[in-house]
């Protein structure tokens, strides 16, 4: 049976404007309440060139690159090694390792995880990389040109030590001291210690030929086949693949930590850690500024309010229902993702995405993260009404 007629329509009339011009489109909603799941798939699993007789539509187990997603599960990692007394929140990471020794003392753990720790949002060394293959742009980036971008730091903070200011390259980094301490690859490291312990079997880096045949295409945002994305030297940032079943089992144990082996690593992922951002300066504040202001003019799905970071999860607040949400967003070349759950109510979504639309990200009123706290906020708007709904769904 499927969910309740009037959620499902809801959510139906949600997304049909925002997928009606992506003729290559596979996308996959979940939805968790409690111990009750359901998920949904719109578009055709089946690649182009298959010559598959039937057109099957995505579902919970077709796997798509989740981008910086990834970034929750490396601070979860992170908060497991802390638990374990293995490394400290407060460690600088020049005491860790020499190759970090010229970062100051203000690049701590804990701020790598929760972008205060003062680093770009990208090593300035990263053209090269991006030059050999634009539709690949982390994949020629190498542990040397890492090291070369390391030693080249003046040891001073950066002007945003202490405020949220969004760095690939520290959570890339971050990913790599998790792997070192424990004598691993990240992705070995991963699996052990978070993957296997909360059964997420298709959540991984590297595909197994099975695992190839249900992994979506990926396109750009005019409708074009784009390459998947490697991430070798900075896998902690992005680099994971995974399906709709296993990010709703991620978040059932983020609801539900006391019924996993890691619950007090899980938990420690919550506790709110900062909650002042950094102003965005320069060319990209402009275009921020002018993607909020296009957004405003054409209408929001929702209003929204950024509260803060905890450990790898961002923190905000959906004042139509009075509640607060973790959330993280991802994006790579040909995929967009979202993961989001309201503790107090015990729901989450997830929303993942083949369409790399970074522009109508920005500039309109549709975004996977957009449309997953519309959706957050319709499961929750009602809370007597929806809930005794949510209670119907056969999963």
């Amino acid at each position: 049976m499927p969910v309740t007629t009037s959620i499902a329509a809801e959510i139906e009339s949600l997304i049909t404007p925002w997928i009606a011009p992506k003729e290559q489109i596979n996308l996959v909603i979940g939805i968790i309440h409690g111990e009750d799941r359901w998920t949904k798939g719109w578009g055709s699993a089946n690649q182009p060139d298959s010559n598959c007789a039937e057109i099957d539509p995505p579902n919970e187990n077709t796997l798509f690159e989740i981008g910086s997603i990834t970034k929750v599960f490396t601070s979860t990692l992170l908060a497991l090694l802390v638990e374990q007394g293995k490394l400290a929140l407060n460690t600088p990471i020049n005491q860790l390792e020499p190759i970090y020794q010229k970062l100051p003392d203000a690049v701590t753990l804990e701020r790598l995880a929760t972008h205060t720790s003062g680093l770009p949002r990208l090593p300035h060394n990263l053209h090269k990389s991006h030059r050999q293959d634009p539709q690949n742009p982390y994949a020629a980036y190498t542990f040397a040109d890492l090291n070369e971008y390391l030693q080249s730091h003046d040891g001073k903070p950066g002007k945003t030590v202490g405020k949220i200011s969004y760095s690939n390259v520290a959570v890339g980094i971050l990913g790599n001291i998790l792997a070192e301490q424990l004598g691993q690859t990240y992705e070995e490291a991963l699996v052990q210690h978070i993957c296997n312990p909360l059964g997420l079997r298709d959540t991984r880096i590297t595909l197994s030929d099975k695992q190839h045949v249900r992994f979506a295409m990926g396109y750009s945002e005019d409708g074009k086949p784009v390459k998947p994305w490697d991430l070798p030297t900075l896998a902690g940032a992005g680099a994971l693949r995974s399906t709709a079943h296993d990010l709703l089992t991620f978040l059932a144990a983020n609801l539900q930590p006391e019924h996993t082996p890691i619950a007090h690593a899980l938990l420690n992922t919550h506790e709110l850690r900062c909650e002042t951002f950094a102003p965005t300066t320069g060319l990209h504040g402009l275009i921020e500024q002018v993607a909020h202001w296009i957004r405003r003019s054409r209408g929001p799905l929702l209003t929204h309010q950024e509260q803060g970071i905890a450990l790898g999860w961002f923190v905000e607040y959906l004042p139509a229902i009075e509640r607060y949400v973790y959330t993280h967003t991802g994006g790579t070349g040909g995929y967009r993702s979202f993961c989001g759950f309201i503790k107090n109510t015990q729901t989450g979504v997830v929303v993942l995405s083949n369409y790399g639309d970074l522009v109508a990200s920005m500039f309109g009123r549709y975004s996977v993260g957009s449309i997953g706290l519309k959706i957050l906020e319709l499961l929750n708007s009602c809370p007597q009404n929806k809930s005794q709904q949510l209670q119907e769904l056969s999963f």
